[in-house]
């Protein structure tokens, strides 16, 4: 199968690089990780990317885009990941809210939200994790009860990363409570304003150092029209958001930049009084994370050619989402093996190598395999939708 690009979309990865590595500096990228969030010259180079046309391009235009083939955001996010591993900055709402309200949302929905996703100014958070209800989203206990012409939200989410500084909450709260219906038939998801009366947000830490937050609603108010396509029909919708987040996020271009960094290390570092780059164990560590990467590459296009062509897809962006994950893991820890006891040194020692960037991406890699779906819950649906096994 041939990915390559077409003619035009070549001109657009061209003038797309040129772009970046003029106003994308390693600061910027890395303002993603930092326990304030997404920091001023983050949001303006989100700004900035809208204003010279690389944001919303697949995007109908009544909405702000361009009407053009998805395949130029997969252009916008490769090239972004292969540059310290950054991202779109505001990436929730672009990556996964705004493709559902597309798909899901009412009129007044998309004319609100999805110009202002694309032009970069707004970033939603995502409430669907519990307390009691993290693989098993459907057993969520949040209650939205209707009151007028508003819902009346109580309960408590927790590992909501963007809380803290997002404007909306992309939140999975059940709607009926009927106990002889299947649990995943009465979730809902609304579109809540953070500064809403009765929210309050309270920090998590990661062991990489990265914010996390349990949001608790008391009493909150939240308008019916902010009900995103049908009541009860949330379960649905939250894993056609998920199943986007696996397309759009889990790229193998992200990790380029770990493994580029190693194979510079082991050409530039002497060890025993001759290049690491000799050593056998170096070598087969190295080209191992190549032909994963190039596997993961394939995974990914192919996920990727099924969204762009609108075929129905069940179990592929499983299969990418933990490939890449694990391939995560897997390159971390031969870089690991790589720099030996120098890896574990953070960032502002002076003996430090590669920045500390091993070090961090070592413990912020635990994370990969568990958010968006663990890999154990995947490998569930790959055998029964892929499969076609039976449940357990």
């Amino acid at each position: 199968m041939d990915f390559g690009y077409t003619r035009e979309e070549e001109d657009f990865r061209e003038r797309l690089c040129k772009f970046l590595d003029q106003e994308l500096t390693e600061e910027i990228a890395r303002q993603n990780w930092e326990d304030k969030g997404v920091g001023p010259e983050a949001r303006e180079f989100s700004r900035k990317l809208a204003a010279n046309g690389f944001l919303g391009i697949s995007w109908p235009k009544e909405y702000g885009g361009q009407g053009l083939s998805p395949t130029y955001d997969f252009i916008l996010l490769d090239e972004l990941g292969k540059r310290w591993g950054a991202h779109v900055p505001l990436d929730v709402g672009y990556t996964m809210v705004g493709h559902t309200i597309l798909r899901r949302g009412s009129e007044e929905m998309k004319k609100e939200f999805l110009p202002k996703i694309v032009r970069g100014e707004i970033e939603f958070c995502l409430g669907y994790t519990e307390p009691n209800a993290g693989s098993d989203l459907a057993a969520m206990k949040m209650r939205a009860v209707e009151e007028g012409d508003v819902y009346i939200i109580n309960g408590q989410k927790t590992f909501n990363t963007e809380a803290h500084y997002a404007e909306y909450h992309w939140l999975a709260t059940r709607t009926d409570f009927d106990p002889n219906i299947p649990k995943h038939r009465g979730i809902s998801l609304f579109i809540v304003d953070m500064d809403s009366p009765g929210i309050t947000v309270r920090p998590l830490w990661t062991m990489s150092g990265e914010r996390t937050n349990e949001v608790f609603y008391e009493d909150v108010r939240v308008p019916k029209n902010r009900l995103v396509g049908e009541k009860n029909k949330g379960f649905y919708y939250m894993m056609e958001a998920i199943d986007s987040e696996r397309n759009h996020v889990f790229t193998p271009c992200r990790l380029m930049p770990i493994l580029n960094d190693l194979v510079r290390y082991a050409q530039e570092t002497d060890f025993n009084g001759k290049p690491l780059a000799l050593d056998p164990r170096v070598q087969d560590l190295l080209a191992q994370a190549a032909i994963e990467m190039e596997i993961a590459q394939v995974f990914a296009e192919h996920s990727r050619w099924m969204e762009s062509n609108n075929i129905p897809m069940t179990y592929e962006p499983e299969v990418t989402k933990i490939f890449v994950s694990e391939l995560e893991q897997r390159l971390v820890n031969a870089g690991m093996q790589i720099l030996g006891l120098y890896s574990q040194l953070e960032e502002d020692s002076k003996w430090v190598p590669l920045k500390g960037r091993i070090e961090w991406y070592f413990l912020h890699s635990f994370m990969t395999t568990i958010g968006a779906g663990t890999s154990e819950v995947g490998r569930n649906v790959i055998a029964q939708r892929g499969l076609g096994l039976p449940r357990a």
